[in-house]
């Protein structure tokens, strides 16, 4: 009896013993089955990261490629000729311009990148457009003044309400009295390409200081950016104006272009007033010496017609609007009046009232602004696009060598354009105001726009321990974000692209 009862033990322990091992070798082998899919899984991720990242970079490179081309590509491009090789993956981009870069004067390009790596592929589209000048409230190239040879501050109770950038050349720096401040000077981002700036009293020390300068404290400025190249001409507002880029005339007058695929090209000096006739439509009043010529823009007939002397074989009349650009050869000796508002009709803009008076910045041409220079309707960033307000409110920009605010000009004086001065082939070019030092009474200068100038202009003087302005104006630069999406015709362009978007299109 107890041999048989052995024998039922061993056998009921290897029944046991079999089932344990095979409990064993399943459990091991789902071990094993699950770190072969985790290991699976994480060389996917792996190379799913790998691709991205590859594919973020040649999206990058293109558009850096895009940046530094001499002229925009009209046509599909692959900048790198095929695949590149990056680490453990590969891109290949194609460039693609939007189908309306030929109607529009700032061209927008489809940047797709296709990232590869270990089999798996990821597609980033990034969407990139030509920038303007018209996206900052104030961009100098140089903070010395090439008027008084000396440094110019922001002091405590001026406004910069909008982007700021300062490119520091010739080692100058961006300059900043906060005495008695007691609200922010610059109520959006400051750039500097310089990498301190100079304070008075003090650098501040504390976020509650930077506050008193910035709106966002310590967080409001960014120093050693890459610098941006001012533009190195006004050919291309010359030729859009004339129409052409040559059979320039050569004897003075008004010439009305708006037929010839161009706008209004002036030889000589001359002032020009902007009015508005009894329809709401822009008159282009133009006077050399003796003779006076106005020119109608009716945005109901989208036509131009011409009153007053024009100069050899030019029209007086065009069955179109024309470019926009009015430019001079010589000196605006006197600049004022009212812009004229945009045709809005069922809350879109169907006629668009934007001009761009420019002159010869390499000749060392200027404009003098005599009075306040303002939109009929004034636009007001605080509301949507689509507000009536700014589907009326026309566009006005600026380029000349100087741009001058006369002596006789009010105490408080409003420029509402985006105003630039000065070019990357000039000694200088400034934004400044005649007899800085002696103009009295004191006021306020109100800008709606920008001031982009080569060197850091004067328009006043102030007592460095009170803040109080001594001479000229106090100023209140206020950004039009218009300007960065519609600027005006033709108007000069950073060199560099802005962002669109940004998205990942597909992955396999």
């Amino acid at each position: 009896m107890v041999k048989s009862a052995n024998r039922k033990e061993s056998g009921t322990i290897l029944v046991v013993a079999v089932i344990s091992l095979f409990l064993v070798t399943t459990a091991t082998m789902g071990v094993l089955l699950v770190t072969a899919n985790a290991l699976h899984l994480t060389k996917v991720q792996s190379a799913g990261a790998i691709a991205f990242n590859t594919a973020e970079s040649g999206a990058e490179r293109a558009a850096y490629w895009l940046k530094n081309q001499g002229a925009p590509p009209t046509e599909t491009v692959d900048p790198f000729g095929g695949a590149v090789q990056m680490g453990d993956g590969e891109y290949q981009v194609t460039i693609y311009p939007h189908p309306e870069n030929p109607n529009q004067y700032l061209k927008t390009f489809r940047i797709v990148s296709v990232g590869t790596a270990q089999g798996i592929s990821k597609t980033v589209e990034l969407v990139v457009k030509q920038a303007t000048f018209g996206r900052y409230a104030y961009f100098t190239d140089s903070e010395t003044s090439s008027i008084s040879g000396g440094a110019i501050w922001w002091k405590a109770g001026e406004i910069a309400d909008g982007p700021v950038h300062s490119n520091n050349r010739n080692g100058s720096n961006f300059n900043i009295n906060y005495n008695g401040s007691t609200s922010p000077i610059f109520l959006d981002m400051v750039t500097a390409s310089g990498t301190t700036i100079n304070y008075t009293p003090s650098r501040p020390r504390d976020e509650a200081t930077f506050t008193r300068i910035f709106r966002d404290g310590s967080k409001g400025f960014r120093l050693g950016v890459p610098p941006i190249p001012m533009p190195p001409s006004t050919a291309t507002q010359r030729n859009a104006a004339w129409g052409s880029s040559s059979g320039f005339p050569n004897t003075n007058g008004v010439y009305l272009r708006a037929g010839y695929g161009g706008g209004i090209y002036i030889r000589g000096d001359a002032g020009i007033q902007l009015t508005l006739d009894a329809n709401g439509n822009q008159v282009i009043r133009i006077i050399q010496g003796s003779n006076v010529t106005s020119v109608t823009l009716d945005k109901t007939t989208q036509t131009c017609r011409v009153s007053g002397p024009v100069g050899p074989g030019s029209p007086t009349e065009a069955a179109s609007l024309g470019t926009g650009v009015i430019y001079c050869t010589g000196n605006i000796t006197s600049l004022s009046g009212v812009v004229a508002d945009n045709r809005a009709v069922g809350g879109e803009i169907v006629v668009r009232n934007a001009l761009t008076i420019a002159n010869d910045v390499n000749a060392g041409k200027y404009i003098k602004i005599t009075d306040n220079l303002v939109y009929n309707t004034k636009p007001d960033k605080t509301l949507d696009s689509s507000d009536p307000v700014n589907l009326a409110a026309g566009t006005l920009g600026l380029v000349s060598k100087d741009i001058i605010i006369a002596s006789s000009a009010p105490s408080n004086l409003e420029i509402d354009a985006v105003c630039l001065a000065g070019g990357s082939n000039t000694t200088g070019g400034s934004f400044y105001v005649e007899n800085y030092n002696s103009k009295k009474p004191t006021g306020t200068l109100r800008v709606l726009g920008g001031i982009i100038q080569k060197a850091r202009g004067p328009v006043g003087t102030f007592d460095p321990n009170t803040g109080v302005t001594l001479t000229g104006y106090t100023k209140a630069y206020s950004y039009d974000p218009r300007m960065a999406v519609n600027p005006p015709p033709y108007y000069p362009t950073t060199g560099t692209y802005e962002r669109i978007s940004w998205r990942l299109l597909a992955t396999r």
